[in-house]
């Protein structure tokens, strides 16, 4: 019988034992791959254009409003492009539960179109928008969960006077990503009767080389105003934002760690089992002139045999995880930001070399513990 063939007979022995450490492998792996992938995710640019962008929002809090008389101060600004005064509220479709939340922004249209390069929005459309007073722009995730088509009329329910905002679907953008909808601004302002203020700033530059200089311009203007504001690019503010669900990247390493350590104590017990059980075969292939390493060696084809396992089948549930996910994100006011999760090759290769290298730190220990033991101790095992 060859090695291999030895090998396979041993992972036979024990079907159920073999098939629920298998199983367990590829979960593990599987779950290490999705962190990697939502980890990636959560890092990358959402849009081509974020690293031409910038945020001027309130230094105390992403919530605090800050007055309309910056907006001139920062157009001023050496560097700035085009700048809209944008606001945000929550506001829901039908019931206040959460799968219904719909994010309602509102700007000045010109403003808002000039500055969000990737929306894609037909012209006609944008015209029609532009000219309707109370009429909305919105995401295609949107249009698609809720069936709306230019021209619908859509009510929502919001933090505002009436405790409505009607609308009527006047453009749908094209970006994949956006599944909110946009008014006037002075539309929502007439609303909530909160004039003179704003949430944030939405500011572009002229190009990416002005983004560090822009900010710091604008950080040394508002540092002692009435209403301190900070500067920083889009992507800072996405992970500003994304911290606000705690410290993402800590928790994604941390469940990562564990699910590893918890694979190298299965797999290590389950191949450490494999060993006892099977003394006497060991003694009889000392006997019959295995050395220590030959020994060892067996045992940890046995440990990779469970890596290929969990390599084949955990890659594939990286992309089950990620299915599950978006559709779970789909269901709540963020639809559409499961497509961040991408499987790329790359991240397909790490958990293959992942699991790799946890089938076989995880055999190392039983394999050199089979090496060591005396062949004397071996036989009286037996």
């Amino acid at each position: 019988m060859t090695r291999p063939g030895y090998v396979l007979r041993q992972l036979k022995a024990k079907p159920l034992r073999t098939l629920l450490t298998a199983g367990a492998f590829a979960l593990s792996v599987g779950l290490l791959g999705f962190l990697i992938v939502l980890n990636e995710g959560l890092q990358q640019d959402w849009s081509p254009y974020m690293g031409q962008r910038l945020i001027v929002m309130a230094k105390t809090s992403m919530w605090d409003r800050l007055p309309i008389a910056y907006l001139p101060k920062i157009e001023a600004t050496p560097g700035v492009k085009r700048v809209a005064a944008f606001d945000f509220v929550m506001a829901f479709h039908k019931e206040n539960r959460p799968e219904n939340q719909v994010p309602l922004q509102a700007a000045p249209p010109d403003a808002l179109l000039d500055i969000y390069l990737e929306a894609d929005v037909p012209k006609e459309q944008a015209q029609a928008w532009k000219a309707d007073p109370t009429g909305a722009l919105i995401g295609p995730i949107l249009a698609k969960k809720l069936g709306l088509s230019v021209g619908d009329r859509l009510v929502l329910k919001a933090p505002v006077a009436g405790g409505v905002v009607e609308t009527t679907v006047r453009a749908v953008m094209g970006y994949r990503l956006d599944n909110g909808v946009y008014v006037h601004r002075r539309y929502l302002e007439a609303l909530t009767g909160d004039t003179g203020q704003v949430g944030m700033y939405w500011v572009l530059a002229k190009t990416r080389e002005d983004v560090e200089r822009i900010t710091a311009a604008l950080e040394k203007e508002f540092e002692n105003a009435p209403v301190p504001a900070r500067a920083m690019t889009e992507k800072q503010w996405q992970l500003l934002f994304l911290q606000m669900l705690g410290n993402v990247k800590l928790l994604i390493g941390s469940i990562g760690l564990a699910t590893a350590f918890a694979l190298l104590l299965i797999t290590s017990n389950s191949l450490a089992m494999s060993a006892r059980e099977r003394r006497g075969e060991t003694a009889l292939l000392r006997v019959l002139g295995f050395g220590k390493g030959d020994v060892a060696r067996l045992l940890l084809g046995e440990a990779a045999v469970y890596g290929v396992l969990g390599a084949l089948l955990g890659t594939g549930l990286i992309k089950v995880f990620c299915r599950l996910v978006k559709l779970a994100v789909d269901q709540t006011a963020w639809a559409g930001i499961g497509d961040i999760l991408v499987v790329t090759p790359g991240i397909v290769a790490v958990s293959v070399l992942v699991s790799a290298a946890l089938s076989l730190t995880a055999g190392v220990l039983p394999a050199i513990g089979v090496a060591r033991t005396p062949l004397a101790q071996v036989l009286h095992g037996r």
